[in-house]
């Protein structure tokens, strides 16, 4: 009994701990962002309205938005560029910290479009000491590639069927990792590649998809993080936060009355919290740890489940 008091006691002296702090950083930086406000008010680009940090327009003050994230305005269209591409901006949500893009270079008047070869995203973001920037807010990537040879009894492999020939055979891989060289065949040969959608819940989890579902999340574009910046955390402190994270946004799910909030919270709480010691510490001991640590707990609940239906049975 004094383990189960003892926990929720713990997380509310947390809670104590970051609202105090919290209202010492606000109190300092009040009147520095009210300045700032002043200084680099919101402007309007293309149909998008009340743009604000990290956003900015050529020409503006150096402290106005970060240059990474400086956008180009033509006519009604927002234009950022990330990396060797060139996007369109479609949407801002400043809750979620991210804006969403389309490839500036898709040609919607055709039936069968793939990504240009030079116009990808950072695949991990354009990372510095302490800043990622303009890092894709998606799990999943689709890989094209193009093979001498048909390939055959590998389920991964999904057909571009208008795009292949009788000599060339086109491929679009969506698997976790499908840009990885290891997962192509010797016979093929990259072509193109795109983030897919955002982290947010799909209908089919993170499936492999079809061609033709690949070029609805092409048109549909993906979402993109607003700058994360980084600092030299503890491993204890990283644990802590992103399990009273987990748990957090595993409360906010199963209290809501919707069976697929209820049913992503069960079967993604894992997924979130791996995800939060990988943005806090990419691929570090402390993440591989981590999955290695989910992965038992996952076995074990598996056993439990298991062990509770013989017994029903």
């Amino acid at each position: 009994m004094m383990n189960s008091v003892a926990f929720p006691h713990s997380v509310i002296l947390l809670a104590l701990a970051i609202s105090s702090t919290l209202s010492v950083l606000l109190a300092k930086t009040g009147a520095q962002d009210t300045l700032g406000q002043a200084v680099c008010p919101s402007f309007s680009c293309g149909h998008l309205q009340d743009i604000q940090h990290p956003f900015r327009l050529r020409g503006d003050p150096p402290g106005c938005g970060l240059r990474e994230y400086e956008l180009f305005c033509s006519d009604s269209q927002a234009i950022i560029h990330i990396d060797t591409g060139r996007y369109l901006v479609t949407n801002i949500s400043y809750s979620d910290s991210v804006f969403w893009v389309v490839d500036a270079s898709l040609d919607n008047s055709t039936i069968c479009p793939i990504p240009q070869r030079n116009q990808r995203p950072y695949i991990y973001g354009l990372q510095s000491a302490n800043t990622i920037l303009l890092y894709p807010d998606s799990g999943q990537w689709a890989a094209f590639v193009s093979c001498s040879r048909m390939i055959k009894n590998n389920a991964i492999y999904r057909p571009v069927a208008c795009r292949s020939t009788n000599t060339s055979f086109v491929y679009v891989l969506t698997t976790v990792l499908s840009y990885w060289s290891k997962n192509v065949e010797p016979s093929c040969g990259y072509l193109a590649m795109t983030p897919l959608g955002s982290w947010h819940p799909r209908p089919n989890g993170f499936a492999s998809y079809d061609y033709e579902d690949v070029v609805k999340f092409m048109r549909t574009g993906f979402a993109v993080r607003f700058p994360v910046y980084r600092a030299p955390w503890t491993y204890s402190w990283i644990l802590k936060t992103c399990l009273n994270d987990s748990m957090s946004n595993f409360h906010e799910k199963m209290s809501s009355s919707n069976i697929l909030n209820q049913t992503s919270a069960i079967v993604g709480i894992d997924m979130h919290f791996l995800r939060c010691v990988n943005d806090h510490s990419y691929q570090t001991k402390l993440f591989w740890a981590a999955v290695v640590m989910v992965s038992t707990i996952s076995i074990v609940k598996f056993i439990i489940v298991f062990a509770i239906l013989s017994r029903c049975n």
